[in-house]
């Protein structure tokens, strides 16, 4: 039984009340006076997670814009029934009309992206062997698609399923299931039965580029002896180059770099929590590296490559060269967002850029031709005063600066604020980067700064859209969401929206000025639109959940939608299954 009910926003809600797993509700919006739709009847796609090898996250659309945004109903829901605890952080991708959503598991949905009408499902559910029963089941962030394949990366296997129909690909690994991690472990490893059983599982949806599959593996806190990043051929599944991010021995390549750089003990952590980026003209693919994990009394050193920004070879996987954003890291300041490329003028000189934001709150713009900062970047003294006994801090980390040489603002708060008093009793406020204790307040905490969002650019305003999350350590403040506006060729903060809830839904930019972004909560999520040159609020709808996924832009017979995952609750722990896809009100 299934009841849903209409207001002047058009759906407020959805509810099931009996145990279908997939279901779907069209709802078309009859609005006397709305803007008729173009006559072309033209597409315009998202096949990648983040729209495009760079993951700009840029639309060319136009049709909805600053000055009709404000009119913008939902068209159409979807709910594919999945509700495994973790939020709903799937993005989108649409292709010839189909869009492509996953579940927590990473099973796939292809719905039509004109009314939300389920054309087929492909559950993975009974192929992720020891992971569903161990409950390794973490989250999924979205498919990818070429050449009529679209890839899935659920649990430690990448999935290829014919477009149209759903059905596994003849070829690719066994009936259409590869075990890239598992082929990967067992050369150092041969004894090893599954990836999951060493920590291994995907949590991103992989990059694609001229037949090749990009995709990294996590997760740090499994304590993983390095993440991997891989390379493997879309047609048959087989790994064509793998690097490990935290070179074990001198067989992994950036051993001679990396290896002094762990004093003491094990060598863990540096998964990988999101896509790729590649650049085919240099070459080049990005991965943002993750955090190490294990006793930090037994890694004194920066403990290489974890916590940076990778740029490898696509051809080979060799190392052209790496940034660190934060040295021995003990706060979980890892990097989960996709490194976003660029091209910009810096004082009349064409840069190459690539930036990414950390969780410690800062936002690096580095030249992706070298990873040389494009402004200057410091390394800055810190507290080393510690009470852990065989723990030796960095001594310095690395601070970005404007082009004027004075320090950029940061994503999100870098000093504890707004803290309630009951939470200073008996604890200390102490600056960013002191080393942990338990009767310490720091800013961002642990589930603060950028997270997996990912940044978006936009070559009308030229300006980096940058989703991120404030919330101390050891206080009981929720979160605040900071959505920013940076121009990179200066590095100067020019607009900011401040929201309650978690900052984790990355933006989508248009090129008719709007900029959109959700925002997590406890109660509700709000899905705003932004002016994108100004920051004026524009427009809001709240989805009912918290929304923790990114949104996609797309066009179908002429009409331009936008849609977003919808679901989760505090820290995406409580999760959903709702797919919303808004335009504007049609003519009767």
């Amino acid at each position: 039984m299934l009841s849903y009910a209409l207001g002047k926003g058009g759906i407020l809600f959805m509810r099931k009340t009996h145990a279908t797993k997939v279901l779907s509700l069209c709802v078309l919006m009859t609005v006397v006076g709305a803007s008729a739709l173009a006559q072309d009847g033209q597409n315009i796609d998202w096949p990648l997670h983040n729209l495009d090898l760079y993951g700009g996250r840029y639309s060319p659309m136009d049709q909805i814009n600053t000055a009709n945004v404000a009119t913008l109903t939902p068209r159409w829901l979807f709910q594919h029934g999945v509700i495994d605890g973790v939020s709903n952080q799937t993005t989108p991708v649409i292709t010839d009309g189909t869009m492509y959503v996953t579940d927590s598991r990473g099973s796939v949905y292809a719905v039509d992206a004109a009314n939300g009408h389920l054309i087929w499902t492909y559950d993975v559910t009974e192929l992720l062997g020891g992971a569903r029963q161990a409950g390794y089941i973490f989250r999924h962030r979205g498919v990818t698609y070429e050449d009529g394949v679209i890839y899935s990366a659920a649990g430690s296997f990448i999935f290829a399923l014919d477009a149209k129909t759903g059905e596994p690909i003849e070829g690719f690994g066994d009936n259409g299931q590869a075990s890239v991690i598992l082929d990967v472990l067992r050369l150092r490893y041969p004894e090893v039965e599954t990836a999951i059983s060493m920590g291994y599982w995907f949590t991103t949806a992989p990059q694609i580029h001229d037949g090749v599959l990009y995709v990294g593996s996590t997760r740090s806190e499994s304590r993983i002896p390095g993440g991997h990043v891989l390379a493997v051929d879309a047609k048959t599944g087989d790994v064509l180059w793998h690097f490990n991010t935290i070179p074990q021995d001198e067989n992994d390549q950036g051993w001679e770099i990396a290896g002094s750089t762990w004093v003491g003990g094990g060598r863990e952590g540096g998964g990988i929590w999101e896509t790729p980026s590649i650049d085919p003209e240099l070459g080049m693919l990005y991965v943002a590296v993750g955090n190490p994990f294990g006793d930090s009394t037994k890694r004194s050193g920066l403990n290489l490559f974890s916590d940076s920004i990778l740029a490898l070879s696509l051809e080979t996987g060799r190392l052209e060269w790496y940034y660190q954003q934060v040295h021995h890291d003990v706060w979980d300041y890892d990097n989960g967002q996709q490194p976003i490329l660029f091209d910009m003028e810096v004082d009349g000189e064409p840069v190459k850029a690539l930036a990414q934001a950390n969780k410690n709150a800062w936002l690096y713009i580095l030249n992706r031709e070298t990873g040389e900062p494009v402004h200057p970047i410091i390394e800055t003294p810190v507290p080393t005063e510690t009470e852990r006994e065989g723990e030796q801090p960095y001594p310095t980390q690395p601070i970005p600066h404007k082009a004027n040489g004075e320090r950029m603002e940061p994503v999100a708060p870098v000093i504890a604020e707004n803290i309630p008093p009951e939470d200073l009793e008996g604890k200390r406020l102490v600056p960013q980067y002191t080393p942990l204790a338990q009767d310490i307040i720091f800013a961002p905490g642990m589930g603060g700064g950028a997270s997996y969002a990912p940044i978006a650019y936009s070559p009308e305003t030229g300006l980096l859209y940058v989703t991120a999350i404030d919330r101390p350590y050891n206080t009981r403040r929720g979160p605040r969401g900071f959505f920013s506006a940076y121009d990179p060729t200066t590095g100067e903060l020019v607009w900011r929206q401040i929201f309650e809830g978690y900052g984790q839904s990355g933006p989508v930019v248009t090129a008719g000025g709007v900029v959109f972004v959700g925002a997590g909560s406890n109660i509700a999520g709000y899905f705003y639109a932004y002016d994108a040159a100004t920051g004026e609020e524009l427009w809001k709808f709240n989805t009912g959940s918290g929304v923790f996924a990114s949104p996609s832009a797309y066009m179908v017979d002429g009409e331009q939608f936008v849609t977003v995952a919808s679901g989760g609750g505090s820290r995406g722990r409580r999760g959903g299954d709702l797919i919303l896809s808004f335009a504007l009100p049609q003519r009767r």
